[in-house]
């Protein structure tokens, strides 16, 4: 598993579906000054390499590169897919965990009994087909959905999309694996069972994890803090990043 490193401390950054460790750019040189800030690519993606890994094998590949870092404990910050990742990683690794930031991320992305929101199986099963053209021109789509309106008429978003387009394209096996967890995966009962402090962090015009969810997911983990980011969409931390820093840094407390 392919990282970057930066700093003295403890945050460890993952990406979601698409993207990789570069996107992270803006939290590692602002957590950089102050500690040692970590961003990986998780398999496929990036510079890493797929070779087939289930969630678990991705959660162990995190959990190898911090033990070779010698890293004992970290403020994990996930987006999307990510949380999966991290969710699996605190099912075989809790001592590594300092606490859980959760960015538009969920422990159960597909609409279920007491879900009362989420993607449907048909959609993610449907960006899958598509992503049998053109992969980079898909998930250039796919990318741009990820932003509310008013973030895309942002001057700033200039600034994202020269950074969404540094992102190399990842394997396409990769990305249908991806896409297969995402449909697949619930592990709600795992974030039920987590022992440190959790931060979930949202845009309230995030169509994948809409505040519909989050009532339900207060139920399941009660101590959660719970920040919504007015006008942002799915990925906050690359469209406001200096809020967003602000938020987690009041929550991680480095």
């Amino acid at each position: 598993m392919s990282f970057e490193k930066s700093g003295r401390g403890a945050h460890v950054f993952i990406h979601g579906f698409g993207g990789y460790r570069g996107l992270w750019k803006a939290q590692e040189e602002y957590f950089g000054t102050v500690g040692r800030a970590i961003a990986v690519d998780l398999p496929g993606h990036g510079a890493s390499v797929w070779k087939g890994e289930t969630l678990r094998a991705m959660a162990h590949g995190v959990a190898q590169t911090l033990d070779a870092l010698a890293i004992r404990q970290g403020a994990f910050v996930a987006s999307s897919f990510g949380g999966l990742v991290a969710l699996e990683l605190w099912q075989i690794r809790p001592d590594l965990f300092r606490s859980m930031t959760l960015v538009g991320a969920v422990p159960c992305f597909t609409a279920a009994e007491r879900i009362p929101a989420g993607l449907s199986v048909e959609r993610i099963h449907a960006l899958g087909l598509q992503l049998e053209g053109d992969t980079a021109a898909v998930l250039d789509m796919f990318f741009r959905s990820l932003f509310t309106r008013r973030e895309r008429e942002d001057p700033f978003y200039a600034v994202v999309r020269q950074c969404q387009k540094r992102i190399p394209v990842p394997s396409k096996e990769a990305l249908h694996a991806f896409l297969n967890i995402l449909a697949s995966a619930d592990l709600r009962d795992v974030l039920a069972c987590v022992r440190v402090p959790v931060q979930l962090v949202w845009g309230d015009g995030d169509y994948i994890c809409p505040e519909a969810l989050m009532a339900p997911l207060k139920e399941l983990c009660p101590a959660v803090r719970m920040d919504v980011m007015p006008g942002c969409g799915h990925l906050p931390f690359l469209s406001s990043p200096v809020e967003f820093n602000k938020r987690v840094k009041e929550f991680t407390g480095i």
